[in-house]
């Protein structure tokens, strides 16, 4: 993985809604996706759209958007992955622990559940008791 992770920088509301709204760049999304190794399929459900729409936006070139509520989405994605990053020793292990059945999601994987704010809020949760050493 590349030393500047492009997961690493936190918005504050203010900027997070402003950039949702003007919508990011499709560029920008597709770095996230290789980042984290996310397979095409999965990636497109995060962003709430088709793999077909995704396939489009990808080929549409360097100044294609995304929209708002897809913005969002990979926003909220990049949250996570920005806390799972303090929480593990290495970016490789943050990556690895996205992909793997985890017991505290009812054997699911945490990238599984990360196409709806529940499955994100919990999953947030769930490393959330990982950083804290809270294990149930």
């Amino acid at each position: 993985m590349s030393t500047q992770n492009p997961l690493a920088s936190s918005l504050n509301y203010r900027t997070r809604v402003e950039r949702a709204r003007a919508g990011i760049p499709v560029a920008e999304a597709v770095e996230i996706m290789d980042t984290w190794s996310f397979p095409v399929a999965r990636f497109a459900a995060i962003l709430g759209t088709s793999e077909r729409k995704w396939g489009r936006l990808r080929s549409a070139g360097n100044g294609a958007m995304l929209n708002t509520v897809e913005s969002d989405r990979l926003l909220r994605l990049r949250d996570v992955f920005e806390h799972a990053l303090t929480v593990f020793d290495s970016d490789d292990d943050a990556v690895a622990w996205f992909s793997l059945p985890n017991q505290a999601l009812s054997g699911d994987t945490p990238v599984s559940l990360m196409d709806t704010y529940a499955g994100v809020h919990e999953v947030d949760a769930v490393l959330t008791r990982l950083e804290f050493g809270v294990f149930e």
